[in-house]
């Protein structure tokens, strides 16, 4: 959802962004999905605006034949991955801190090293993640 949301900002506007995010990569609950999950919607329906996922093809077998493709979760996040590394990043309006958190009032704490690190916030800070998605394998089973 950041990625989206950043993405119509950068087509948009000429405004600067920068994402603290706490896993090693884009993605976010995608990361923790288990292999056999793929979208439940076509792939061409999910991720930016500015850059389809997939072919927009439609299968020719298997049990989706006759429906548009639907991305496995290793295709998903590996979408999100180049969206970052060779379209945000590049840009020169982006600024990525993975594997960190977002500490309030400009700051961001990498969760490896500890250390922080303090932003010119010079308009708005969203926080993208009060969905707070949680996919199965990141919670104990119900007891």
């Amino acid at each position: 959802m950041g990625m989206a949301f950043s993405d119509v900002i950068m087509t948009d506007s000429d405004k600067h962004i920068t994402i603290a995010d706490k896993q090693d990569r884009p993605g976010g609950h995608w990361n923790h999905s288990y292999p056999f999950v793929r979208l439940h919607q076509p792939s061409s329906f999910y991720g930016v605006n500015s850059r389809d996922l997939g072919s927009n093809n439609i299968d020719v077998t298997s049990w989706n034949e006759g429906l548009y493709e639907l991305a496995s979760g290793t295709e998903v996040v590996t979408y999100f991955d180049t969206v970052m590394r060779q379209q945000f990043i590049p840009s020169g309006r982006m600024q990525y801190f993975p594997m960190s958190e977002y500490l309030g009032d400009g700051k961001i704490r990498s969760l490896v090293s500890g250390a922080e690190h303090t932003l010119e916030v010079s308009q708005k800070t969203i926080d993208a993640s009060y969905m707070n998605i949680a996919v199965p394998s990141m919670r104990k089973p119900p007891s």
